[in-house]
């Protein structure tokens, strides 16, 4: 006899579809941990993901008087504008085929050198690697720049070349392709890395004691083998190099590329309708190369059946081909270690090209005018890098252990926000935010309130009650003046907690909600509690002192006033998390209509969602960028752990709660590490998701390294950029430290995961 499972983990019936999915949900909605995750992860993909690429696209169709035009899309055809456009185009695709080609062929290069030919120091040569990765996108272009450029150290001053129009020059798709390739080729090295690591001695052990040679060995078998590494690897460097806006900006010279084509559309002509036109464009091929290596390439691998189990790995003996590839691998690494001193060396010149003498001027400058842009950027991305983690591991254990509807568009979506370009979600986030956005703030409200009723109340009537005092309470709080409805609101929570005392008899959740309480009621302090920091830092002598004492009141101010809708929806969160459970309607329906009617006010205060210029709008672009590594650290980190522990747990009586806390957990923290680290890197040098909506209040250090060479500051952008290298280097060292001291005697952990 079999007996059909209702847990959702269960692989839902195949009959009755919008029955099934509604008994679905309601037994989804049975857990309140497995519903707030599937909530938290979906509302934050909806409103940062999917609505402002939705913007970023549709905006290519809508005039400036709100009119359907294709005006930028018959451009492609028209004899004026076309052969240009259509230039662009080829030049984009051509350059991200070199680079994805390049870039997977030094990835092979290094990754044989460490794995097969044993290559001396191979530690080092794994970390320098690894280092443009933690360095801003378009640091190595101003090294080739200042190197190669019409006034290069190399080419003016040693070899004495002068500059010829339309020779000589390192700008243009050649020293663009150099440089994508040295940005991008630890993607690269990564997973063909991994897949040598992996592959079976036994086949390559038996052909060669029949007397196969080495190239036999490499062509019929280690290749193929290597086959959905490369082809994964070559794709996925196409779509980074299509992405990328920092190296075209600096490099391309005349060849013009669909990425900075949209950055000139919004800066230069303030068209956004022609940048919008332009993202379809170039979306369109990203989102086609990142299907196919997702669902084709990474679904594709050669596995060998052999008796035998895997061995140690087999060496290359052929001492040509072994010194061959080491020597490359080392002339490489030298290339690499000079791009990166000579940025080093550019900070200190007086004037890079005319006058080479050492100065402490430009770091002078860095650290006066430009330590708010350096502060902000550590500010928002140790903000941002947490959330970021957390939720990439809350999407990973819904792929990996649940099972629902909609499961595959949760990991699709997840995975969009660094498949597409970032100036396209820029754009989307412009688009987006710019104006409140009315309708998406009632849809999220009205998700976000159905679930706390669900939770809250036990019967129909209940949660109808709930949900209609709740919501026309906080309706009607919104029309209070501001400062006196924080103050409402921050005593409705408390007198919540006050509420909870007497049901639970418990301490925590009533404190809790006292605590809320007041943190919502500091959205008044703060300008009070800020001003005396702001007013002291005015008194000292303008420097680097008087400037980071003056952000951090601004930072501070962050923390005290936060976006009123990003703040509603971590209430109704927090409500669910302290009112579940409580029995008795006489406590249980007042304490819902208050939990519910303050995220309701706080949902339809001022201008929801109306974030550009600020510090969150900055934050949900760090957080969307770095989100898909780590889902999938995530995911790689579920999928070799047995599920049968947590079953385990669960046939014990404990709960989805307790044991995703005491089990799951401890066993993904390295995985959650490998995060972070990604996490705060990508953060740290970003530069397309973000160059829009950075603000003069809210600067970004990237953003100020790309004005700064505008201008003509190359020392001190070459300044900038290494403040940034060394930043994040000893943000990853110190992480580094931690996790070893934590995981000390647990098993190594592979820091190098996340990227």
């Amino acid at each position: 006899m079999s007996t059909r499972s209702n847990s959702p983990d269960s692989p839902a019936p195949k009959t009755g579809g919008i029955t099934r999915r509604i008994r679905e949900y309601s037994l989804i909605g049975r857990d309140p941990i497995l519903f707030m995750s599937l909530l938290l992860s979906g509302i934050f993909i909806f409103v940062f993901v999917v609505f402002p690429l939705y913007k970023s696209i549709a905006g290519g169709f809508i005039s400036k008087e709100g009119a359907f035009d294709l005006t930028y899309f018959a451009r492609y055809f028209d004899d004026y504008y076309g052969p240009s456009l259509r230039i662009a185009f080829t030049d984009t695709m051509l350059m991200g085929v070199l680079t994805a080609a390049s870039g997977t062929l030094v990835g092979f290069i290094f990754a044989y050198a460490v794995v097969r030919c044993n290559i001396p120091g191979k530690k080092i040569v794994h970390w320098l690697a690894l280092v443009p990765t933690v360095s801003p996108p378009f640091a190595l272009a101003l090294s080739m720049i200042l190197l190669f450029g019409r006034s290069g150290l190399i080419t003016k001053q040693l070899l004495g070349i002068e500059w010829v129009k339309g020779m000589n020059d390192i700008y243009g798709l050649d020293g663009l392709v150099i440089v994508q390739t040295i940005t991008f080729f630890s993607v690269s090295y990564l997973m063909l890395k991994a897949m040598l690591e992996r592959l079976n001695p036994a086949m390559e052990e038996a052909a060669s004691s029949l007397g196969a040679g080495r190239f036999y060995l490499f062509r019929t078998i280690t290749l193929p083998l290597l086959i959905p590494g490369i082809a994964g690897s070559f794709l996925l460097l196409f779509v980074e190099s299509l992405a990328d806006l920092g190296n075209p900006l600096f490099i391309a010279g005349n060849k013009t590329v669909l990425s900075s084509q949209i950055f000139l559309a919004v800066i230069g002509e303030y068209n956004y309708q022609k940048a919008s036109a332009l993202s379809l464009v170039l979306i369109i091929p990203t989102l086609v190369i990142f299907l196919v290596q997702r669902y084709y390439v990474n679904r594709r691998t050669y596995i060998s059946v052999t008796g035998k189990p895997a061995g140690s790995q087999i060496m290359e003996k052929d001492p040509f081909i072994r010194w061959g590839i080491n020597i490359i691998t080392y002339l490489i690494i030298a290339f690499i270690l000079l791009l990166y001193a000579t940025i080093i060396y550019g900070s200190f010149s007086t004037a890079w090209g005319i006058d080479f003498t050492p100065t402490l001027k430009h770091w002078s400058m860095t650290v006066t005018r430009g330590v708010e842009a350096i502060l902000d950027t550590t500010f928002l991305s140790l903000l941002a890098t947490p959330f970021a983690a957390i939720l990439g591991m809350i999407i990973a254990w819904l792929v990996v252990r649940k099972r629902f509807s909609g499961k595959d568009a949760l990991d699709f979506t997840s995975n969009l926000g660094g498949a597409v370009p970032g100036t396209i979600l820029g754009i989307g986030f412009v688009m987006a935010f710019n104006k409140p956005p009315l309708a998406l703030a009632i849809v999220v409200y009205y998700i976000l309130a159905l679930f706390f009723a669900q939770v809250v109340g036990k019967k129909g009537a209940e949660r109808i009650l709930i949900l209609a005092v709740g919501t026309a309470i906080g309706v009607l709080l919104t029309k209070v003046e501001p400062r006196a409805m924080f103050f409402y609101l921050g005593g409705m929570y408390m007198a919540m907690g006050v509420l909870l005392l007497f049901s639970k008899r418990k301490i925590a959740g009533p404190l809790v909600a006292v605590l809320i309480g007041l943190y919502i009621m500091s959205t008044n302090w703060a300008n009070i509690i800020t001003k005396p920091i702001a007013t002291f830092s005015r008194s000292l002598e303008r420097g680097f002192w008087s400037n980071a004492i003056f952000q951090f009141a601004d930072h501070l101010k962050v923390l005290l006033q936060p976006t009123p809708a990003l703040l509603a929806i971590a209430l109704v969160f927090a409500g669910v998390f302290l009112l579940q459970g409580l029995k008795g309607r006489a406590f249980r329906i007042p304490i819902g209509i208050l939990g519910l009617a303050v995220p309701c006010a706080l949902s339809f205060f001022d201008v929801p969602f109306a974030m550009v210029g600020g510090a969150y709008i900055i934050m949900a672009a760090f957080i969307v960028r770095s989100l898909p590594a780590s889902v999938r650290s995530g995911v790689a980190a579920l999928q070799q752990i047995d599920p049968s522990i947590e079953e385990a747990s669960n046939i014990l009586g404990a709960d989805s709660q307790y044991t995703f806390r005491k089990v799951t957990l401890p066993l993904i923290l390295p995985a959650l590490f490998a995060g972070l680290i990604f996490s705060f890197t990508r953060h740290m040098t970003s530069l397309s998701a973000i160059i829009f909506l950075v603000s003069a209040k809210w600067r970004i250090v990237t953003a100020s390294i790309l004005s700064e060479w505008e201008q003509g500051g190359v020392s001190i952008a070459a300044a900038y950029s290494t403040v940034i290298i060394v930043f994040v280097m000893i943000a990853i060292f110190v992480l580094n430290l931690i996790v070893n001291r934590m995981f000390k005697g647990r098993g190594s952990v592979d820091m190098s995961q996340g990227f």
